[in-house]
């Protein structure tokens, strides 16, 4: 009973720990700000996903777009436009007018008229800029109380999330936003009373709305520093007694948004309608009215919740249209019973973060607890259990959004998904304890049998191992035996032209060399300049092997040239000049071709050349030669080791192909179809040289020494994958399910082993890799598939 209740403590102690340590590691990285940007983004959804709300009636936009400022014909537009469309709205009998445009300055013609307009039409309410760089309010209305700020508040990522519903200048006066200026003059006529909620936290009601302003504590606003004093327990005593609580924060009373929509959710006419009389009746009485630009060219746009969308292209929101989002969060909140948005304090916060650490790390041990998950997919389970769980944290907090609370859901998402998958991982490791201990008791009764038995599978396993190596190795030497005559051949071919040129080069020595001193002598500075520049000309431009049709063509180019020049010899000159290698135009020799001693002079140079010729000729065979006894003495190389090494697939293929050239060159075309990155693998090389051997030469003997033969190469899924495909007659399908075995052939008594392709299969076992075929008439392809990272670190070739 005891060692019972002491497993469950220990199974329940580390899921405890894990749910306590990722809350705290979430509420840490919630306090500091770390999901403050994602918590936004999240907010932002919201808003696009509930449903649209509908036209606020109580407000009217007159907007400025591109087509009213060309109306206008200037922008700023001038004082005597701006009072001719305030007359006009005025005459419409609104209850507040607001103008979300700065008139700090005269726009002349017109001031005087406007000023009369501003004196005459008490509800009319003007702006200035208190924050950062200030913007002065209009001259004429400066000391009056129908100053509104036009401030807004942008959030780390740009957007505007809050409303501003005041703040303090800096010569300690109090402003209140644009918005809420034109909302609180209509509300007076409602009568309401403003009652205070909370004096400490200025948090108060008014009609039906209550506004708690943001104290810095929130989940969404990390850091914000709070407000001291009381609010104005009247409207009429706002403006007043609101500096009575205002200390400096540079940040104002400030609210969440809780926007209506876009300028679609308000009605709306624009400035040249307005100019032109075409005001619907009625359209303002009673209303508040904003008159602002809303074309992006002025910069008076803001991203907003509504900007960014899943399908539509970012469309930023008119400064205007925010104040009036505002002022309708607050009459309809008041009038209306419309939720406002609040956010929760710290301390909920942290606690909706630590019970969704729970939920995620107590749900998923309980699940996997019941077995309910089988064992091999329990991540799987995991999985479907966060997905759930967090359809009900993001469902919970949609329906909150709708009810006016805007809860956190990336961190508490996060604390869910990381409780979870650790507290899998904690069942994973702690059920493979559980079988290491069974396993370690079961090993103790088998071990002493265990070890007889491996001792004598180990030796079983190193004597056929020796013959496999055994058998292998004799396969490529008998595989290299075949290959004697074409290696020889091969070596042959460069020594032979290394002969000739030497004895060419001899030759030029003996005859030559003794008469230069005297030839130079014989030419003029200007020749011996002209001379060596012919010399550095075929010295720089390597001759392309040339056809005799081409040869006969360059050449007739140069006799007509010489002709032209009246240069006696021009055959002669010509040819000669071709052997040498000058190919393009003749113009620069023709002071060496008309010299006396011309012909003299090209033999010379004919000679100096042919030293140059030969040199290459000499360095190419050596390298020629090089290389085939450099791929003879790869392929013979045997690793007694037994250890894997690296080993490059594609060089080593090349090297079985330098062995076969003779065989190849006569009928046999190669197409090498290489990835451009080849990884370096593991393996035993000697070994998979004799695999490509052996599906060289079946591929050669298929088509009977004559056609065309495919190589590739490819990178694929952790896999090499090699094949070798020709387009011979293709093997019958009667003996197609018998090729790999043993001892099976269909060559001549004496010819073959039947051993070539049981060899293969063997050697890319050993290499966990496989082999397959596909044939029809006409073609057939040998496929090898060789796994990157068996067992050791994957290279990559350079």
């Amino acid at each position: 009973m005891w060692q019972k209740l002491k497993h469950k403590i220990g199974e329940w102690r580390g899921i405890l720990t894990i749910a306590s340590s990722v809350a705290g590691l979430t509420i840490a990285g919630s306090a500091i700000g770390v999901f403050q940007l994602l918590e936004w983004a999240t907010i932002d959804r919201l808003f696009q996903l509930r449903p649209a709300e509908p036209v606020d009636s109580r407000i009217v936009i007159v907007t400025i777009d591109e087509p009213d400022i060309q109306y206008l014909g200037e922008w700023p537009m001038s004082d005597r436009d701006m009072a001719s469309v305030l007359k006009k709205i005025a005459a419409q009998q609104p209850k507040a007018i607001g103008i979300d445009i700065y008139r700090d300055l005269p726009v002349e013609p017109g001031h005087e008229e406007l000023v009369e307009v501003f004196k005459s039409t008490p509800n009319l309410i003007a702006i200035e800029k208190v924050g950062g760089e200030t913007v002065a309010p209009p001259p004429a209305l400066e000391k009056t109380d129908r100053i509104a700020a036009a401030d807004m508040v942008i959030d780390a990522d740009g957007k505007v999330r809050r409303g501003l519903i005041g703040l303090g200048t800096k010569e300690g006066a109090w402003r209140e936003g644009l918005g809420a200026k034109l909302a609180l003059t209509y509300l007076e006529e409602a009568e309401l009373s403003l009652e205070t909620l909370d004096e400490e936290k200025q948090i108060y009601q008014l009609g039906e709305a209550v506004f708690v302003p943001l104290q810095g504590d929130e989940s969404l606003y990390v850091g914000r520093e709070g407000f001291t004093g009381g609010i104005p327990l009247t409207l009429g005593e706002i403006a007043a007694q609101v500096k009575q609580w205002w200390k400096g924060d540079a940040g104002g009373y400030q609210i969440i948004l809780n926007y209506r929509g876009q300028i679609d959710r308000f009605h709306h006419i624009s400035l040249t309608d307005v100019q032109e009389n075409k005001i619907p009746p009625d359209l303002m009485r009673d209303r508040v009215v904003f008159l602002g630009v809303t074309t992006p060219s002025l910069k008076d746009v803001f991203p907003t919740p509504y900007t960014n969308t899943f399908l539509a292209t970012p469309v930023p929101t008119p400064g205007v249209v925010i104040h009036a989002n505002l002022a309708s969060q607050m009459m309809s909140g008041s009038l209306d019973g419309r939720s406002m948005l609040y956010a929760w304090d710290r301390t909920a916060n942290w606690l909706w973060i630590v019970l969704w650490s729970f939920i995620g790390s107590v749900g998923s041990w309980s699940i996997l607890q019941t077995k309910l998950v089988n064992k091999n997919i329990f991540f799987l389970g995991t999985l479907s259990y966060v997905v759930l769980a967090s359809c009900l944290l993001v469902g919970g907090g949609y329906f909150s959004f709708l009810a006016g609370w805007v809860i956190p859901l990336f961190s508490p998402f996060f604390a869910l998904s990381a409780s979870a998958i650790l507290a899998a991982n904690y069942y994973n490791q702690w059920q493979l304890k559980q079988a290491n201990e069974q396993l370690e008791n079961y090993s103790r009764t088998l071990e002493f049998r265990v070890a007889e038995r491996t001792k004598a599978l180990s030796q079983a396993l190193e004597d056929l191992k020796a013959t496999q190596d055994e058998l292998i190795q004799k396969e490529k030497m008998a595989a290299l035996g075949q290959l004697v005559a074409g290696v020889a051949h091969e070596v042959n071919t460069p020594l032979g032209a290394i002969r000739s040129s030497i004895s060419n080069i001899d030759s030029f020595l003996k005859d030559r060399l003794e008469a230069l001193p005297d030839f130079f002598r014989t030419l003029s500075s200007e020749r011996q300049k002209d001379f060596f520049n012919l010399l550095q000309y075929t010295k720089e431009k390597t001759a392309p092997h040339l056809s005799f049709r081409e040869r006969r063509k360059i050449k007739r180019r140069f006799i007509a040239q010489l002709e032209d020049e009246e240069i006696p010899d021009a055959d002669i000159l010509a040819d000669t000049l071709v052997d040498i290698g000058v190919l393009d135009a003749l113009e620069p020799l023709l002071p060496l071709l008309r010299d006396p001693d011309r012909e003299n002079i090209l033999d010379i140079a004919y000679q100096l050349t042919s030293l140059q010729r030969n040199a290459r000729t000499i360095s190419n065979a050596t390298d020629r030669a090089a290389k085939v006894v450099f791929a003879l003495k790869t392929y013979s190389h045997y690793d007694a080791s037994g250890n894997k090494v690296k080993t490059n697939v594609v060089e080593g293929i090349e090297t079985v192909l330098t062995l076969y050239t003779t065989q190849l060159k006569q009928r046999v075309e190669v197409l090498r179809e290489y990835d451009e990155e080849i990884p370096i693998i593991w393996g035993y090389s000697d070994e998979l040289n004799q695999v490509w051997t052996n599906l060289l030469h079946n591929a050669i003997q298929a088509m009977d020494n004559k056609g065309e033969l495919k190589i590739g190469v490819k990178y694929k899924q952790d896999n090499l994958e090699i094949t070798f495909t020709d387009n011979g007659q293709g093997i019958p399908t009667e003996i197609q399910d018998k090729i790999f075995q043993p001892f099976f052939t269909t060559k001549p008594p004496g010819e073959g082993s039947g051993l070539g392709l049981d060899i293969v299969r063997k050697i890319l076992e050993k290499h966990q890799g496989t082999i397959d075929f596909q044939s029809v008439p006409g073609e057939t392809t040998f496929r090898v598939m060789l796994p990157i990272n068996s067992g050791e670190e994957m290279l990559v070739s350079a």
